[in-house]
């Protein structure tokens, strides 16, 4: 049986103190781990982001019979995380992870524009231009006052049209992109 506090509501729990001692745990890890990105200790940052999760995740399946559905606060924080995840790794040149946490990032909170950014960002960095300007474009949809997006979204335009402007012509046959070559 569960305890409650003598001046407490009869719908508060210790198990609600609980779920708040934990997303206070995560705001520290949080914390501690943009200290460490901002000082190159991306690895470090990585695991206290991972760590923070982790404990979100936790939270969330913990209580998921009593959630209430218009509790935002999982998702947005899990989506913060993701996104700073997402930065880390693309600081270590892991690009394929870097885009998997920006997806996930957009995944919990498809309304955050630092997430869509980022997440175009990444796909800039593996060569998914037209995936990147779709994002790019919805982020700016969502903040148009967001300078670094308009910056990124000309950077990525200009890629697009080198990219069609590349002429096959001048490369051998069988180097030749969707070419099949039988010998």
């Amino acid at each position: 049986m569960i305890q409650k506090y003598s001046n407490e509501p009869p719908f508060v729990t210790h198990r609600s103190i609980a779920i708040e001692d934990t997303l206070t745990v995560c705001k520290r890890l949080k914390s501690e781990g943009n200290i460490l990105a901002e000082n190159s200790r991306f690895w470090e940052a990585l695991s206290k982001f991972k760590g923070a999760i982790e404990l979100q995740l936790e939270q969330v399946s913990s209580r998921l019979e009593s959630i209430d559905t218009m509790d935002k606060t999982p998702s947005v924080l899990l989506s913060v995380l993701h996104e700073l995840c997402s930065q880390c790794y693309s600081e270590l040149g892991e690009l394929y992870p870097a885009v998997e946490s920006a997806e996930k990032a957009v995944n919990y909170n498809r309304s955050c524009y630092v997430a869509l950014q980022t997440l175009a960002r990444a796909q800039v960095n593996i060569g998914e231009l037209y995936l990147a300007k779709d994002n790019i474009q919805h982020c700016l949809h969502l903040d148009p006052s967001c300078f670094d997006s308009w910056a990124d979204l000309k950077h990525i335009v200009s890629l697009t049209q080198k990219l069609k402007s590349t002429s096959w012509s001048n490369l051998p046959v069988e180097t030749r992109p969707g070419v099949v070559c039988q010998r």
